[in-house]
């Protein structure tokens, strides 16, 4: 028969204690020696990637520039904030964050602005949806509605009109589409005119003049419009600032000084609600 086998020594709680202290101070000695080689030998500790993350337009060799993380920057020397309103200087960064990451990098996040139309006021530039041209136009990239009308004279003489107009024209061209009247894809040109208001000129097709507000109330009458038979793909004068009635004519004849080619808004169509 054999014997059974003895059993193992059980640790005392002095022992746990002890075990547990040590691993606690070998961690404190591990953590001070990290921090003085920080000390003695800050050089190691340098930042050696920086990464930006959401970049289309901007590039990494402008913004790395931007964000003034030399070569030899070390990570006690990064200012995150600073880093970020660097990076926003770039004139197709609309916002941008930046982070360290632990042991050598730099992390930038990026939202840069996104064009949704083109301010000819001297220079080409484009604008973003909140109305704020942000960076000149690239001449392989002009696909977008050119804003007019609105010149650096005026900008002079009343510096908050060309804004306003900026907004007012996006505005315009998002009531639009919002009614599924007119995509903006299909405007080549909004011209501001601060007496008569907007024209709005369709491509290859018809020039359609709008007031300077109450854009629903006149998108409305052009769904009308178009639901009746007009056809804003062809050169037509479409003026929709008088409230009873749309003047339509060739966009090349001369407009009469009582236009019969005016025609009635066609009314909404009534909706009856059943009972029941």
């Amino acid at each position: 028969m054999s014997s059974p086998l003895p059993e193992a020594p059980r640790r005392r709680p002095w022992t746990r204690l002890l075990i547990g202290t040590g691993i606690a101070a070998g961690t404190a000695a591990a953590l001070l020696a990290i921090a003085g080689l920080a000390v003695v030998r800050p050089d190691l500790w340098v930042v050696e990637h920086v990464v930006f993350d959401g970049t289309d337009r901007a590039g990494s060799a402008g913004l790395r520039h931007l964000a003034d993380l030399r070569n030899g920057t070390t990570v006690w020397e990064v200012d995150a904030e600073a880093v970020a309103r660097g990076v926003e200087r770039h004139p197709w960064v609309h916002h941008a964050t930046a982070r360290f990451e632990w042991p050598d990098t730099v992390v930038v996040e990026v939202t840069e602005h996104v064009p949704v139309a083109l301010l000819a006021s001297g220079a080409m530039h484009y604008v973003d949806v909140e109305g704020t041209p942000f960076a000149p136009a690239s001449t392989d990239d002009l696909d977008y509605p050119v804003l007019t009308g609105i010149s650096p004279e005026l900008a002079e003489l009343q510096p908050e009109v060309p804004r306003k107009a900026v907004r007012s024209a996006l505005a315009l061209m998002d009531t639009l589409e919002a009614r599924d009247v007119l995509d903006r894809s299909r405007i080549s040109e909004v011209h501001f005119d601060a007496a008569r208001g907007f024209s709005v000129q369709v491509t290859g097709g018809a020039r359609i003049l709008f007031d300077l507000e109450g854009f629903d109330a006149q998108a409305g009458r052009l769904e009308r419009l178009v639901a009746s038979g007009v056809d804003v793909s062809t050169p037509l004068y479409i003026d929709l600032v008088p409230e009873t009635v749309a003047i339509v004519r060739p966009l090349d004849a001369p407009a009469p000084a009582l236009d019969p080619a005016a025609r009635p808004v066609p009314p909404a169509p009534e909706v009856s609600h059943g009972e029941g």
